[in-house]
């Protein structure tokens, strides 16, 4: 009997823990796992998004047409709401809303001179024991599934987590404007759902924009602190390292003794030299570019989109923050920080994602460089692959040809 409790109070200990997985692309079937979530809400789904794909080859976009979801959206038993930005001119934002609509979604878009950069969704908040969260850096479209680095963090039964990000979805959907024909509303109020767990801190910036009551929130801060509480090594993985505070709080770390690997995306390496060059000369900083095409200009086809930073094998801060002025000051974003229990899960899976990125076609330099010499390669597009500021020097100046300058 004795036995038989013991197991029991520990599969309860198991359940009231917060369950997270962490997905990737290009390797991980993460669309597939939204639509699955999305098919198993009870009653609703939240969803603040930057861009997502429309069209009915998309997982996502599969699943809410699928009958049953149809049916459920028509009889009022699921609802679905979107706050959407969209990428690209009015008429293509104009016609995804439109699409989303048109499926029984009810949409709205800010309208403001920010631009929403979540990507995130939050299903069944005011369930007390089955609700979800989505977040990361990846938008839902097939082009960041199939080409882009990027990570999504799902979250089940985290209260903490849950509760942040529906009271941000309400901040927006409030000061969002109605895209075609509003559906029954829901009540749009603050979740009551709140837990204080030191695990998991979620920081957003919108404050600034839609609550002026609210103090001013700036996500470097939270960066920066965390770097500035570094011990022994730091792992980034970031389309942009830009904001001069990060940069600085970096060549503190490393000045230190912190080991530091940094992973960003060939656009940012064009003028590195000009605005950090102590990062490519500090010898505890290792930095490489991921490089994917002789035209340097030519970054967004193969992007490395994450936005992630592991301290210490410990601490995990990711989500839709580039390290920007921009991202700071002219989009609304969210990061979460996970450590304790809560990071532990997940942050294994986050430093072997690290080590693919870092690792990244290799064996490829040599072969490239041969051909390069000899004139034998044709095209700008070559095989992605991590390369050292010094490596990408040689690859940029042999492709000269392609309009680099």
């Amino acid at each position: 009997m004795k036995s038989l409790l013991s197991v029991f109070v520990l599969t309860l200990a198991f359940q009231a823990h917060a369950r997270v997985e962490a997905l990737f692309h290009p390797f991980d079937p993460t669309l597939e796992k939204i639509a699955q979530w999305i098919s198993e809400a009870d009653q609703t789904v939240d969803i603040a998004m930057y861009n997502m794909e429309t069209g009915g080859s998309s997982p996502v976009i599969l699943a809410l047409k699928s009958p049953m979801i149809q049916k459920r959206l028509a009889s009022g038993q699921l609802k679905i709401r979107v706050i959407f930005e969209g990428y690209g001119p009015l008429a293509d934002r104009n016609q995804k809303m439109q699409a989303l609509e048109s499926l029984g979604i009810d949409v709205r878009y800010l309208g403001k001179s920010v631009k929403v950069h979540h990507k995130f969704a939050v299903i069944d908040s005011r369930s007390h024991n089955n609700h979800r969260v989505i977040s990361g850096s990846a938008n839902w479209s097939l082009s960041s599934y199939r080409n882009y680095n990027e990570n999504i963090l799902f979250f089940e039964s985290e209260k903490e987590i849950t509760a942040e990000y529906q009271n941000e979805f309400t901040r927006l959907w409030n000061a969002a404007r109605e895209f075609g024909k509003a559906s029954d509303e829901l009540k749009s109020e603050a979740n009551e759902l709140h837990a204080d767990q030191s695990d998991i801190r979620v920081h957003f910036n919108s404050g600034r924009t839609l609550d002026k009551s609210l103090a001013p929130v700036e996500i470097t801060e939270h960066l920066v602190e965390l770097i500035d509480q570094a011990q022994s090594e730091i792992a980034v993985a970031s389309t942009r390292i830009r904001r001069t505070a990060i940069l600085e709080a970096l060549q503190r770390a490393a000045d230190r003794g912190v080991q530091i690997r940094l992973v960003i995306s060939q656009d940012d390496y064009q003028d590195l030299y000009k605005r950090a060059e102590y990062l490519l000369n500090n010898p505890n900083i290792q930095l490489r570019v991921k490089l994917y095409s002789l035209k340097v200009s030519d970054y967004m086809t193969y992007q490395m989109h994450n936005k992630f930073m592991i301290m210490d094998g410990k601490t995990l801060f990711t989500g839709s923050f580039n390290w920007s002025d921009s991202s700071e000051y002219n989009h609304i974003e969210n990061v979460v920080e996970l450590s304790g229990n809560v990071g532990a899960e997940v942050i294994p899976s986050y430093t072997k994602h690290f080590t693919t990125l870092w690792n990244l076609g290799r064996d490829q330099y040599a072969p490239l460089l041969e051909n390069l010499k000899a004139q034998n390669y044709k095209g700008c597009a070559i095989p992605a692959m991590a390369l050292s500021a010094a490596e990408a020097k040689v690859v940029i100046n042999l492709g000269r040809r392609c309009g680099v300058k």
